[in-house]
């Protein structure tokens, strides 16, 4: 099964603090790379998220988003009685030290921070996190559906350009042996244009056919192809992790496509070599969308 480097998942877990709300989101990457936001009692759960999505997922650029969804029932707010005692007696202390004037009011209490806290903030992180690890493997299953549904797309749509690639290496094999005809009689004509007036040499002639044959002949080229094809074809119908298998063997179907054009003296071949370097470029723009 081939997947897609790109897909979007959400899951839900409901608990005594409300709704734990997960976002996956995964786009195209070389390696495995994380960027996870925490609501501040899961900090230090980054780890676990990871362990998690690497049992899911392979490589990409990987968002993950924890949120709580804040019911009127279920919130409730409090003042830190403790931290503002504390916060008040040092900043008085302070103040009569330095000799700083003015007074110290419930408004600059209020202003300092971390001064409420609600059942989110007094919630057990373990609880948090079990409800946060349910809605994650939720996302994950939902974002792995839409990376499936679109792989099978991209796939569908790779098979088909190569289908069009076997097509026109088949076209230029079929060219072949017509072509390198053409370019022996184009190198007897000039061979006897070199010599014109004299008789010419069996022997020299045999020496320049081989030669011309030598620099002419991409039969070996086609067998590598073919052979590369093939493999590519082999390689999406086995599916799983795909994009860096398929990747080396565009670049080896294009590097002999190159040599086959350079070879080629036949002005149809050339053709149909540029058209297949064309229609791998347009396979490799899929290819870097698979996983």
């Amino acid at each position: 099964m081939v997947y897609s480097m790109t897909g979007y998942g959400k899951g839900e877990a409901r608990g005594s603090v409300g709704a734990v709300t997960v976002e996956v989101r995964t786009v195209n990457h070389r390696f495995m790379d994380f960027a996870i936001r925490l609501p501040r009692p899961l900090n230090g759960y980054e780890k676990e998220i990871e362990k998690i999505v690497r049992g899911s997922l392979k490589r990409g650029h990987i968002y993950v988003t924890v949120a709580f969804d804040h019911s009127v029932e279920t919130e409730s707010v409090a003042i830190n009685k403790t931290y503002l005692r504390k916060a008040y007696r040092v900043l008085s202390d302070f103040a009569i030290e330095e000799g700083i004037p003015g007074r110290i009011d419930i408004g600059t209490l209020l202003a300092l921070p971390d001064v409420f806290a609600n059942n989110l903030d007094a919630a057990v992180p373990e609880s948090l996190w079990e409800r946060t690890r349910e809605a994650l493997v939720v996302a994950l299953e939902k974002c792995n559906e839409m990376r499936r549904i679109e792989g099978e797309e991209l796939a569908r749509d790779v098979m088909r350009r190569l289908g069009a690639l076997e097509k026109s290496v088949a076209r230029i094999e079929k060219k072949a042996p017509l072509a390198l005809k053409r370019s022996l009689a184009r190198a007897k004509e000039r061979l006897a244009q070199l010599i014109a007036g004299h008789k010419i040499d069996e022997n020299r002639w045999l020496m320049e056919a081989a030669l011309t044959a030598e620099r002419t002949d991409f039969s070996e080229e086609l067998v590598r192809i073919k052979s590369h094809l093939a493999q590519f074809r082999t390689v999406i119908e086995k599916g799983d992790e795909v994009s860096k298998s398929l990747t080396f063997l565009l670049q080896e179907i294009h590097r002999e496509a190159t040599t086959m054009a350079n070879k080629a003296a036949d002005a149809g071949v050339i053709r149909e070599c540029l058209s297949l370097k064309e229609g791998i470029e347009k396979i490799r723009e899929q290819v870097q969308n698979l996983e």
